[in-house]
């Protein structure tokens, strides 16, 4: 237990710190009181943290499995829930509505219960697109080195995850390894920055959609729209971003450091990039055939928008180049690709290219073995051998995402929410797609396909545990349970 208070006080203090960036804007932006507000709500907290930091600091031990799942789960639903109390003074909305803007951003979920941006202060949106970058890292961190090295949900045992449980009982170690991968993931958030203002977007958008484009999260600032604020040149560098928060962390690697052969067997990232140039390909068609001319539609802007649009669904951002882009598209098809998601070790929510392709090898082998029944060639997607463990780990969580699917979208239905509506939600909710479900596509009264504004309480609340639920992708949540209930050892 001293092991989890000394990472959850440092983690805490952590956040705590990072609040002088947002209280730095504030005073630029001539949001004095709110500057004040922000440093006050930081000294506390982090007084708070640093102190009982130093109080364990001595009696460090390293941490176990239980201890490790225990202290995901909770950090994910402690510092929304802590956030949300700023969050509502600075913005006058009620702690529910709080609650939800905070689990989103920490999610990268995007969805936003401000009706307009416009009304929000830069220094709040700024705080929450930062919230949401360190969602993003979190993910990276908690799937790494807590779900994958104890197999939970099916995740491939690659490279560092296969040596995760001794980075998390060593201190030493486990320090050192988060601290490399959050140098790789500020150097890219940087680079992404930097390209951006030289794209000429402003420098204060040009660093939400920074926050934005690593994390797959769906948080802008207040703009009228993405390609007017960011465009063409901007849309295709949001979109190369997507990409890179969308494809595993270790493939990235494996390209750094010109790894051929294991480049050569990571099949799932080159699934991901196919998928991602054939959609943005009939994505720009769309476009431009609904415009039905250059004139409307240049074929260079249907081209930028297309790759951001195929990137934002692929990544799970759910953003849209432009309001109702995405529901000229079939909404099965942007429902079950968004449902997919990207790749494993990425920070892009959904089931992952490589749980379906192993869905897939499995089905096919089982198919074969009807012709051969006596055939023993093993299970493989890509280098990864596909045993009946692994597969039972795979099948568990897609089933419980289907019934977490099936019981949100009811729950949503008995509370008012058309089941369209009721279903459309869900998916964006535990995709952490947060900005794909909007009023375009429904139709009839706007009372039945209300934006998260105009939403009750009750449906608030669903929404916001469905959304922790997608990110910890449910089977993690259920762990901790089951730590709580026999105690952490």
């Amino acid at each position: 237990m001293i092991a989890f208070v000394y990472y959850f006080s440092a983690i805490g203090a952590i956040l705590a710190g990072s609040m002088i960036l947002p209280a730095l804007i504030a005073f630029g932006a001539q949001e004095t009181e709110l500057g004040y507000r922000i440093l006050l709500y930081s000294g506390f907290a982090g007084f708070l943290c640093v102190a009982t930091f130093l109080a364990v600091m001595g009696r460090l031990n390293g941490i176990k499995r239980n201890t490790a799942i225990l202290l995901a789960v909770f950090s994910w639903i402690a510092f929304p829930v802590i956030s949300a109390i700023p969050i509502s003074d600075m913005t006058g909305v009620t702690y529910v509505d709080a609650l939800f803007q905070a689990m989103s951003s920490f999610t990268t979920s995007g969805s936003s219960v401000f009706k307009n941006l416009e009304t929000v202060p830069n220094s709040v949106i700024f705080m929450l697109a930062q919230f949401q970058w360190f969602g993003g890292l979190a993910t990276l961190i908690t799937l790494i080195l807590v779900l994958a090295p104890w197999e939970i949900g099916g995740l491939p045992q690659v490279g560092t995850a296969s040596v995760a449980a001794s980075i998390v009982a060593s201190h030493s170690r486990l320090v050192n390894f988060c601290a490399s991968i959050f140098r790789v993931y500020l150097f890219l958030t940087l680079l992404c920055f930097i390209l951006l203002v030289l794209a000429r977007v402003s420098p204060f958008n040009a660093m939400v959609f920074s926050f934005t484009a690593l994390s797959t999260g769906g948080l802008t600032p207040a703009i009228e729209s993405v390609d007017l604020a960011l465009g063409n040149a901007g849309m295709i560098i949001m979109a190369l971003f997507f990409m890179i928060g969308a494809t595993s962390i270790f493939w990235h690697q494996y390209i750094y450091n010109l790894q051929i052969e294991e480049l050569k067997s990571h099949r799932e990232s080159y699934f991901i990039l196919a998928t991602w140039i054939g959609l943005s390909f009939y994505i720009a068609y769309t476009l431009f055939t609904a415009a039905g001319s250059v004139a409307v539609l240049p074929d260079y802007t249907a081209i930028s928008e297309g790759f951001f649009n195929a990137a934002s669904i692929i990544g799970t951002s759910g953003l849209q180049s432009r309001p109702g882009a995405l529901s000229l598209l079939p909404p099965m098809l942007v429902l079950i690709i968004i449902f997919i998601g990207g790749g494993c070790y990425s920070t892009s929510g959904g089931i992952k290219f490589f749980r379906i392709g192993g869905m897939y090898s499995l089905a096919q082998y089982e198919l074969n073995r009807l012709i051969y029944p006596h055939a023993t060639k093993p299970t493989l997607f890509g280098s990864t051998k596909l045993n009946i463990e692994f597969m039972k780990a795979i099948w568990s969580l897609f089933a419980l995402l289907i019934v977490t699917v099936a019981i949100g979208s009811f729950a949503l239905s008995l509370s008012g929410l058309n089941f369209h509506a009721s279903f459309t939600v869900v998916i964006a909710a535990i995709t952490n797609a947060g900005p794909l479900y909007g009023p375009e596509w429904g139709s009839g009264s706007s009372a039945n396909w209300p934006v998260y504004a105009d939403m009750v309480q009750s449906q608030k609340i669903i929404v916001t545990i469905i959304m922790l639920l997608g990110r910890l992708e449910v089977i993690a949540v259920i762990a901790s349970l089951t730590v709580l209930l026999r105690g952490v050892r």
